[in-house]
């Protein structure tokens, strides 16, 4: 198990998005807006129109890239380059194609013998379909570079198209210590109910959205004000963070990560003289 790593001020915005080829209705722009349910939308399905590039106009150092309410297949990859220079050349970094649903993240024992992904206990496309969770990628150390360009791989996507509602890239923390037990992640449904005269209960359905509560102990002055402290400050209640509790947990990051905001802020504490603690609670943006 590794530590929890945290992400948030997104520099999406800060950048210039081109290349593949949009729809005029729903651009590659988009990417840059919070509404992750207004996507951009490819025009076709091959290699050629579903690449992007950013332009950040200078360097940033980038930890982790994420890609966030999208149509993905099952079988779909995607490959990350960064390089000093616009034209993608030679990259400098180059992330290889990556599987966006890796295989195990479903147990064989919750599988049915006839199914076709029974031995690599990927998702199915039903349940892919249903399923809402970004692609992210953290690469092995932080990238620094002005161009970066994502290539998506999913031809054969039975809708034609992909589509992507938020591009999230960031600088990421870890801290020294992993938060504590007792943790806990639900989910939480925000469908009101009514109940009639006769006890009949109607549900007027609405989204529902993870949440993670985790106590961090054992701060560092440092850790506590130069990072949290800041982290509030930044982001506040409304702010992007994306947070993984375990990034070696790779079957399970699609269930268990996502980009959410903090629903509150709490006090940094002092229990000790050289350490401090936090509670954060993070909330799916759906």
């Amino acid at each position: 198990m590794t530590n929890i790593l945290l992400a948030y001020q997104n520099r999406t915005d800060e950048g210039t998005l081109s290349n593949g080829t949009w729809l005029s209705t729903l651009p590659l722009v988009n990417l840059q807006n919070r509404l992750v349910q207004r996507v951009a939308r490819s025009n076709g399905a091959t290699l050629a129109a579903t690449k992007f590039d950013m332009d950040f106009g200078a360097v940033k150092t980038i930890g982790v890239i994420a890609l966030v309410v999208h149509n993905f297949s099952v079988g779909a990859k995607v490959r990350i380059q960064a390089d000093d220079a616009a034209d993608f050349a030679t990259p400098t970094y180059n992330s290889g194609w990556i599987d966006v649903w890796p295989a195990g993240q479903i147990p064989q024992a919750l599988l049915e013998w006839e199914e076709d992904n029974f031995w690599l206990g990927t998702l199915s496309a039903n349940a892919r379909a249903g399923y809402q969770s970004p692609f992210i990628h953290v690469p092995s150390a932080p990238q620094t570079y002005r161009y970066w360009r994502v290539e998506i791989d999913d031809t054969t996507n039975s809708d034609g198209y992909v589509h992507i509602g938020r591009l999230f890239m960031s600088a990421t923390w870890t801290p020294t210590i992993n938060y504590s037990y007792g943790s806990g992640l639900v989910y939480k449904d925000t469908t009101p109910i009514e109940t009639s005269l006769s006890g009949a209960e109607y549900f007027d359905v609405r989204g529902k959205a993870r949440e993670f509560s985790f106590t961090l102990e054992g701060l560092t002055n440092t850790e506590a004000y130069d990072i949290v402290l800041q982290l509030q400050r930044v982001a506040g209640i409304s702010g992007e963070i994306l947070q993984i509790p375990d990034i070696s947990d790779t079957t399970r990051i699609p269930a268990r990560s996502y980009v959410g905001r903090l629903v509150d802020l709490q006090p940094i504490g002092n229990p000790k003289p050289d350490r401090f603690n936090v509670q954060l609670k993070v909330r799916e943006l759906i």
